[in-house]
């Protein structure tokens, strides 16, 4: 990590060791990539205002999210497929969470499960993010598995309606490799990604199985 001067170097580097699949996956965005464009400007418009002549000489960045103390006010977000990248994937993330005393959110797609995830970062302060699926019960078991593992928070995602035409993903007929799946799910909740007939896999899973008539109502159903 030494050769690395910042997080821009480490994205390229990290970049240049993935298959084309995965690298376009993790870096591209939906149609004419707007949304991805305006979410890094809004970010670089953001700016931090020093105080001068405070005493600085120590300083304390920790506070509380949702009751839990985290040492910094930042939080690792639900990022499907992580194992893509990495053997250990969210394992990883969620141990470097538990080490540095900040919020691991764990993806409902993702390549390790809710129970692998609690027993690697015991100690971690675990959110997971859940799409409500068109099978209600597949939801509420969900929910109910993230409670007993010991995450504290839901983190519900209501902007797939209709999924995004991510075009690097039809072009390369994205699916999972082959020693890979969903682990949160068995059968074809697990592998329905694996078939990509209208180009993307991820495309039709989530067309397929996601509940695309979501209201309010659903809010007040989830939190009974």
């Amino acid at each position: 990590m030494e050769r690395y001067v910042s997080v821009k170097e480490i994205e390229e580097a990290a970049l240049s060791m993935l298959p084309k699949s995965a690298k376009d996956y993790y870096r591209s965005g939906a149609t004419e990539e707007h949304s991805l464009a305006e979410n890094k400007n809004a970010f670089q418009r953001l700016r931090i205002r020093p105080k001068c002549m405070t005493g600085v000489s120590k300083w304390d960045l920790s506070t509380t999210v949702l009751g839990a103390r985290v040492n910094l006010p930042v939080g690792i977000a639900p990022t499907a497929m992580q194992r893509m990248a990495h053997p250990e994937g969210e394992i990883a993330n969620a141990k470097a969470a538990e080490e540095e005393g900040v919020i691991f959110t764990l993806s409902t797609i993702a390549t390790t499960s809710i129970e692998e995830v609690a027993a690697a970062a015991p100690r971690a302060t675990k959110w997971f993010q859940l799409y409500i699926y068109n099978d209600r019960d597949v939801t509420k078991n969900l929910v109910l598995r993230a409670e007993k593992a010991g995450f504290k928070a839901i983190v519900l995602t209501v902007d797939t309606p209709l999924f995004g035409l991510r075009r690097a993903d039809i072009k390369n007929q994205f699916t999972l490799p082959p020693h890979l799946k969903f682990a949160n799910f068995d059968g074809h909740l697990a592998d329905r990604i694996n078939s990509a007939e209208s180009g993307s896999g991820l495309n039709e899973y989530v067309n397929s199985l996601f509940d695309k008539s979501l209201t309010w109502d659903d809010i007040i159903w989830l939190k009974r």
